[in-house]
């Protein structure tokens, strides 16, 4: 990972001149008698852990829960690196492995969200991408009520409409079905980019983070 001069290499927060990591264990010093293991080890389990009851051990992409050990977690940018997305605490979450492989240099609602509260300019056309995303989300609606009415079929181009971003696919695509599946008094669609797309699920508490990262 691309270590940005006074900023944290794990966590993303600011560190004294010429240092890449925090003290780690707070209070811990080189030659102290603790084995601290690699540098920044033993930070990094903690703060994946950290990230992890942020998140009441939730994935954001999947919804499905996080595993106890960090094997099979990454740590993943919001706003996507290659699109300007800086190293920074506010902009990192814990994914599962094959969510973070899934999810790659995708721009998501939260990452939008994120830009705009710190001023970051997302190096792409945003109109453009969300362009594609209304094409995208409109051909899914059709096919999907397809052995369906007129009605369905107009309720699902609107859920469509008002959407923003187009991942996670299945999020989505449950938003369309949803949608295309009310009764027709029920009038729009209601999947507002940010809030009614997203699943809520109820949390439960977890032990910390076991063993070394990957």
């Amino acid at each position: 990972m691309l270590v940005e001069p006074g900023w944290c290499g794990v966590c993303g927060l600011p560190v004294p001149a010429g240092e890449r990591l925090c003290r780690w264990p707070f209070g811990g010093r080189a030659g102290d008698g603790q084995d601290h293991g690699p540098p920044g080890a033993s930070h990094s389990l903690a703060f994946m852990t950290e990230l992890a009851e942020l998140q009441h051990w939730r994935c954001p992409w999947c919804g499905d829960y996080l595993p106890d050990s960090p094997r099979g977690t990454a740590i993943d940018h919001i706003i996507p690196r290659v699109y300007g997305g800086p190293h920074r605490r506010w902009n990192l979450q814990l994914l599962h492995q094959d969510c973070n492989s899934a999810k790659g240099k995708k721009i998501t609602a939260g990452a939008l969200e994120l830009a705009g509260a710190h001023s970051v300019t997302i190096s792409m056309d945003i109109a453009q991408y969300r362009a594609g995303v209304r094409r995208r989300a409109a051909t899914y609606a059709v096919r999907s009520t397809r052995q369906l009415g007129s009605g369905a079929r107009d309720r699902a181009l609107a859920a469509a409409r008002n959407l923003t971003v187009f991942f996670p696919e299945a999020k989505v695509r449950a938003v369309i079905r949803a949608a295309a599946a009310r009764s027709s008094h029920l009038g729009g669609c209601g999947a507002q980019p940010g809030g009614g797309d997203r699943l809520r699920v109820r949390s439960e508490p977890r032990r910390g983070l076991s063993g070394g990262p990957r």
